[in-house]
């Protein structure tokens, strides 16, 4: 049995789909007489063929599987082209909320310029009327007073006196004028020649503090610093160069690397323990080698220059150390103020002794701790190390047992820089320092003393 089957054009896959399934359906039933046919049905020798039955239900089975997987899909896809829709949309509200948002932004602001606008407008024209106000209330008294004086000087008055005292009037009358005239030009429009500035270094904009150490058969750079309106320190050796660092404080060092009486490396060696590494201290060379800038800069000093000095290695040198200062005062942080006295102790020591031993203990601290100090002070300009050691040590342990735990900490500290030979000399700049330290915790243990030790306790 032949079937001749037509094939139709789908308009969608779906109708495609249907379709198909459709024939192979067509099909299936067409062949079940055959198969039928092929395979009789006998109940009378109870053989039943069940092979062709089994057949058919498998493949219905797979085509309904097989559309229900499709429609499934149909679904799926469907509900996630709606989800996107919706998110796009949600997505298309928003920008258009932010975009009117912006032009409301951009309407205040527009309106707010606006308002300016008129705001300036209006202030010129008040300048420019109290100007003319100004000027017309003036210039007719300051006419007059022309016109008297100029009458008295003709008069021929013989009087030296009168005739001074004209003239003071005249010069005054004439400034008065000068004045009037500037006010007038006030309401008028300024005009400004637009011109390129100078070429200038950047060091030019502050003035720096500068040690020049040189040699004195050396052309010299103090003539140069000086004429960029710095303020130049010139030595012509090692030993006073290093004594005027060590006194005043330097923006820039620079030191010959030939000097009498101490070399640069030793000068520069004594400035770094007195004073720090935070200095810049460059060495002046006849001839620079190969080498020379890290052999020098191993000894302590910041960098090496050739001499004779260029101008615009100068400008280029200045302009560094400008931009150094800036950078470190920009750092640099407010101290936080230091806790000099320490009432827990101080209550403690109260409860302790009693009111009155604590009184009396306060009182003599308070008299034998400045003069101490000042004898500590002495021993450190005489250097006389070991014993400012001791006195140091001393006396921070009676100013801790009265709570002055600052002062007890530096005076510790100061000792143990004084046993290390490289760090006396900076412990001797620290005098006045330690003093001024001593002096304020003095006067607060004083207040402590009258705000909390009653004069009735101390005398029972």
């Amino acid at each position: 049995m032949n079937i001749t089957m037509f094939r139709g054009g789908a308009t969608s896959p779906c109708f495609g789909l249907r379709a198909a399934h459709a024939r192979h359906l067509l099909g299936i039933a067409a062949l079940l007489p055959t198969a039928v046919a092929a395979a009789p049905l006998s109940f009378t020798d109870t053989r039943v063929a069940l092979l062709w039955p089994a057949i058919l239900g498998t493949l219905l089975l797979v085509v309904s599987v097989f559309a229900l997987m499709t429609w499934l899909r149909l679904l799926r896809e469907t509900a996630e082209g709606e989800q996107l829709a919706a998110s796009l949309k949600d997505e298309n509200n928003r920008i258009y909320r932010q975009l009117q948002s912006y032009g409301s932004q951009l309407f205040s602001r527009e309106r707010l310029l606006e308002e300016a606008r008129q705001n300036i407008k209006q202030l010129r024209q008040e300048k420019s009327d109290l100007v003319a106000i100004t000027v017309h209330q003036l210039r007719q008294p300051l006419d007059a007073l022309q016109d008297s004086l100029n009458k008295l000087a003709r008069s021929g008055d013989d009087d030296a006196d009168a005739s001074q005292l004209v003239e003071m009037a005249q010069r005054q009358l004439q400034t008065a004028t000068k004045s009037l005239e500037e006010i007038q030009r006030i309401g008028e429009p300024e005009t400004v020649a637009l011109t390129l500035p100078e070429q200038r270094p950047e060091a030019k904009s502050q003035s720096l503090s500068i040690l020049l150490v040189e040699n004195e058969r050396q052309k010299s750079l103090r003539d140069d610093l000086t004429a960029l309106g710095h303020k130049v320190v010139w030595e012509n050796n090692g030993i006073d160069g290093a004594d005027a660092a060590l006194q005043q404080k330097f923006d820039l060092i620079l030191i010959d690397s030939q000097l009498p009486l101490m070399d640069c490396v030793e000068t520069t060696q004594k400035i770094r323990r007195g004073v720090g590494p935070e200095i810049p201290i460059f060495a002046l060379l006849g001839e620079l080698r190969v080498g020379d800038k890290e052999r020098y800069k191993a000894r302590g000093l910041t960098g090496v220059l050739p001499r004779p000095l260029s101008e615009n290695q100068l400008h280029q040198l200045l302009s560094w150390v400008v931009r150094r200062n800036k950078i470190a005062a920009a750092k640099q942080k407010p101290p936080r103020p230091t806790r000099l006295l320490n009432v827990t102790t101080l209550c403690r020591q109260r409860d302790t002794l009693g009111h009155l031993p604590f009184a009396e203990l306060l009182s003599d601290r308070s008299a034998t701790l400045p003069k101490r100090a000042t004898a500590l002070t002495s021993a450190l300009t005489g250097r006389h190390w070991l014993d400012a050691e001791r006195q140091a040590q001393a006396i921070a342990e009676s100013a801790e047992e009265i709570g002055l735990e600052a002062v007890a900490a530096r005076l510790r500290a100061l000792g143990a820089r004084l046993s290390i030979d490289s760090e006396r000399e900076y412990c001797r700049h620290q005098r006045t320092e330690l003093l001024n330290l001593m002096r304020e915790s003095i006067q607060q243990l004083k207040a402590w003393r009258e705000q909390n030790v009653h004069t009735e306790w101390a005398l029972k």
